[in-house]
């Protein structure tokens, strides 16, 4: 009977894993070598929370129910997601016939039951009694070395962003230690699908990546840290080669990436230039660094208003457009597309209309835009009280990368054909795929085609 293990490495490019540091991962090239491998077009935007549960769901961000790491409640606060919010079946939903382990999934706090065990995310608030099911696998987490960082290193959403280099890798290394001990005890258990993602990588590329890509505008030349995140890479290469030693014959492994990354030239103040443009009007005028909130806008003047950080999202404020909304949407589209960089050079813009790419735009949380500055090389800040247009750093902290529309698939083991690389495929194509492999059915609902791998 076959089984499926999906081994999910956040934010892993093809370009490194595929090409510049191939050799260094002899167990992913193995991999890529006996079964096949494709570049995999994520979802839009490439958002982690997002991408992880359309690998797993076959759905688009619109179908799933979120768009963003926060939302607003009935009260108008922002708050942060959880999994309560994923409004569509998930795999372990839809074959829940089949024993599923699933292990430090984005956007799986507070864990559900299942039929299997699931251990939650890096949102998971410290180890409690809602981060793992069954209720046992809590006091295991409890038993680890350094439980504090098991789900991250550190509390707090970003809070990585804050760490000195040095302390950043040496956690990220005893938090993945950890991750790992615990799958290799598991997955020797029983289970169908198993489904696991390693953070770590994403951490460290976040933060790493002007030590080591020269073409980047804030290169540190000999940087003591410029081997940092290939070695991680390898670390995470031979521990999945302990992994795969203690699988069954009969087991698939796919080992993919939610998005991938890429170097971050700097943000555009989005709110800076919708105020600048007359589309944005605030309440007074504001001088020091602020988080941006709806309750600081005049929305009775504002047409437009904008958040996001990778990427940009602009909402229309549809009762102060009224007929003229069509129009006010493509005007600002086109606008945003003329926003040079901070040298006056242009900038290879993509703005994507939410109505063509998703099929639930009647969402609360839904934009009307969606905006890759330079195709995600320039992110989105929405802070406000900061001059002029551009910016090196937001109210949470630097990034040197941000994430960028593709990220890897590659399938092997038994049953899977060897074709080597193959076409480019989409990031909701993994979920019928695995169910195909599992001999379930696909459910209606899921309009992706699975990848042919047999």
């Amino acid at each position: 009977m076959t089984k499926v293990l999906l081994f999910g490495i956040d934010g892993a490019p093809p370009e490194l894993v595929f090409d510049r540091w191939k050799d260094a991962l002899p167990n992913i090239s193995r991999l890529m070598k006996s079964g096949m491998y494709a570049r995999m077009n994520s979802t839009i935007p490439p958002s982690t929370i997002v991408a992880w549960n359309a690998m797993l769901s076959g759905k688009d961000s619109s179908e799933i129910g979120v768009f963003s790491y926060t939302y607003k409640d009935k009260d108008g606060e922002v708050k942060l997601v959880n999994s309560s919010h994923i409004k569509c079946r998930l795999l372990w939903d839809i074959m829940s016939k089949k024993k599923t382990v699933a292990l430090y999934v984005p956007l799986s706090y507070p864990v559900k039951p299942i039929n299997g065990i699931m251990v939650s995310d890096f949102l998971t608030p410290l180890i409690n009694d809602q981060c793992a099911y069954p209720p046992h696998m809590i006091k295991r987490l409890q038993s680890m070395k350094n439980p504090s960082i098991f789900f991250d290193v550190v509390e707090g959403l970003g809070g990585h962003k804050g760490l000195d280099i040095a302390v950043l890798i040496e956690r990220t290394y005893m938090m993945t230690d950890m991750q790992i001990e615990l799958l290799k005890e598991l997955v020797v258990g029983e289970w169908d699908f198993f489904a696991t993602v390693m953070i770590g990588t994403d951490r460290l590329q976040h933060m790493l990546w002007q030590h080591f890509d020269k073409t980047h505008r804030r290169f540190i030349p000999d940087s003591p840290y410029k081997d940092a995140l290939k070695n991680y890479y390898s670390y995470l290469d031979k521990k999945l080669g302990e992994v795969l030693e203690l699988l069954d014959s009969d087991t698939v492994i796919i080992v993919a990436s939610d998005h991938g990354m890429i170097k971050q030239e700097g943000k555009i103040n989005i709110n800076n230039w919708l105020i600048e443009q007359g589309y944005l009007v605030l309440k007074k005028d504001i001088t020091e660094r602020t988080k941006f909130s709806t309750a600081l806008v005049d929305m009775e003047k504002t047409i437009a208003y904008g958040g996001g950080a990778y990427n940009a999202r602009i909402n229309i404020n549809k009762t102060a457009a009224g007929k003229d909304y069509e129009k006010i949407l493509n005007e600002i589209a086109e606008k945003i597309k003329q926003i040079p960089d901070d040298n006056g050079n242009p900038l290879n813009t993509i703005v994507y209309k939410t109505k063509d790419i998703y099929k639930n735009v009647s969402h609360p949380e839904c934009p009307d835009l969606i905006v890759y500055f330079d195709n995600l090389r320039w992110a989105s800040n929405p802070d406000l009280g900061q001059d002029g247009l551009y910016s090196w750093k937001t109210a949470v902290g630097a990034d040197s990368a941000g994430h960028s529309a593709q990220g890897c698939f590659i399938i092997s083991g038994s049953g899977i054909k060897n074709k080597g690389l193959i076409q480019d495929v989409d990031i909701q194509q993994i979920a019928p795929t695995i169910l195909t492999l599992l001999n379930e059915q696909i459910p209606s609902d899921i309009m992706v085609k699975p990848i042919e791998v047999e």
